[in-house]
């Protein structure tokens, strides 16, 4: 890698690597091994999303990965014991599959990672696809969320919607502390999730007021992938997810407000049968010709001024051929006439967002990193004084006697 081999470095890189296009002469993939990047190494891939979604993409990581280095060395080569003419009749690529088998029998258990879940359902344990049918596709709600989405209106005019360039770029945040996420969300009732979308949403307001865009005109629409592939398919590859719209409260200008507003909007999406509704159309689209599916493409995109997700990863450590992983992060590529994909990974307890952008457009990406980590803070702060106001009342309080318990034991239970 060139100079400086720091995190800066590696972006510009993988912002050159991306801005080529994958020869369709050989199968449409390619992975870059970068050395000397801040005392490590960064492995770079880049896959067609027609031979996976990022749940399937998660899970092959996993397994080529282990949770510890031993586990992690040592392939399991099945079949060692067969003839040897029919082991060269297999050649190099039999033994790469047995050797990945192997590796697969050793990797990260599926069930200590939440990577059968996405955005909508990660903290909500009933399935998108469940809700859809006990409430039947073919019901007045599903009529009426299908008539929303024709009339919805294209996504109003911001610094993020323009004409497209050819040049993309890449970054990501600094790894931010999971464990405080999650105290913010216990103290607002939220999610992770709801605390994430909500910090992205502010710090997307932050960006258009210093490029001089009024973010108070209304909110902005984020084009947000629902996995509705169940736990039992997840070794499957190919792509089983629905697109639905989220809005993103960019013209309230307090943090708290905004993260009970995505609250609001998430739980809303989360008990709807829109996702499976969507997935449907999607269906429809992809099997439309060429020309005709480009235009459904650009309609439906054009509610959106982005496409965000979450993929999350592995809660503890794990290794790959020896060494650990220390960072994971992804990006979300874009359709239509979407500027920005945004990425949010969790691993290990941490954080990092990732941002995938039009060069001409959002021409200070990083900035949008900064003013993500700013919401955070502010988000612990609102969080602090809070909790702070509710042990004060608690402390004010003066002491009772305890109440009469019950006689009914049942009833008692039923207090506790």
């Amino acid at each position: 890698m060139p100079e400086p081999l720091t995190q800066e470095g590696l972006q510009n890189l993988v912002s050159s690597i991306i801005n080529e296009p994958l020869d369709r002469r050989k199968p449409l993939w390619r992975f870059f091994l970068v050395e000397d990047v801040e005392g490590g190494t960064a492995l770079f891939g880049r896959i067609h999303h027609c031979i996976g979604d990022g749940i399937a993409l998660i899970r092959v990581l996993l397994d080529m990965t282990s949770e510890n280095v031993e586990d992690s060395l040592r392939p399991n080569l099945a079949g060692a014991d067969q003839p040897a003419r029919r082991r060269r009749t297999r050649g190099l690529i039999g033994s790469t599959m047995r050797a990945a088998y192997g590796l697969a029998r050793n990797s990260v258990d599926l069930g200590k990672t939440l990577v059968g879940q996405t955005l909508l359902t990660l903290e909500d344990p009933r399935h998108p696809a469940r809700i859809a049918k006990s409430l039947g596709v073919v019901s007045a709600a599903s009529t009426a969320i299908l008539a929303k989405l024709l009339l919805l209106p294209p996504d109003r005019e911001t610094v993020f919607k323009g004409e497209l360039s050819a040049i993309k770029r890449v970054v990501w945040s600094q790894p931010l502390d999971l464990a405080n996420i999650k105290q913010i969300g216990r103290v607002f009732d939220a999610t992770i999730n709801d605390v994430l979308v909500s910090a992205v949403a502010g710090a997307l307001r932050d960006y258009m007021l210093q490029a001089g865009d009024d973010p108070n005109i209304d909110n902005i629409n984020a084009m947000v992938p629902v996995n509705l592939r169940p736990l039992d398919h997840v070794t499957e590859l190919g792509n089983q997810f629905a697109l639905v719209y989220l809005p993103l409260s960019v013209s309230l200008d307090d943090a708290a407000a905004r993260l009970k507003a995505t609250k609001h909007a998430m739980d809303v999406l989360k008990q709807s049968p829109e996702p499976f509704l969507v997935y449907q159309i999607l269906g429809i689209i992809g099997n439309l010709p060429l020309d005709l599916a480009k235009q459904a493409t650009t309609w439906f995109s054009s509610k959106a001024s982005t496409v965000l997700t979450n993929v999350p990863g592995p809660r503890q450590q794990i290794y790959f051929a020896g060494l650990p992983l220390r960072q994971l992060m992804f990006w979300v590529p874009q359709s239509g006439k979407i500027s920005m994909g945004i990425s949010i990974i969790s691993y290990n307890g941490s954080v990092l967002l990732g941002l995938m952008v039009d060069d001409t457009l959002v021409k200070s990406p990083q900035l949008i990193m900064d003013h993500f980590a700013h919401q955070l803070e502010l988000l612990a702060a609102h969080a602090k004084a809070r909790n702070d106001e509710t042990v004060e009342q608690a402390r004010s309080i003066p002491d009772q006697k305890p109440a009469p318990q019950p006689a009914d034991e049942h009833a008692d239970l039923t207090a506790q």
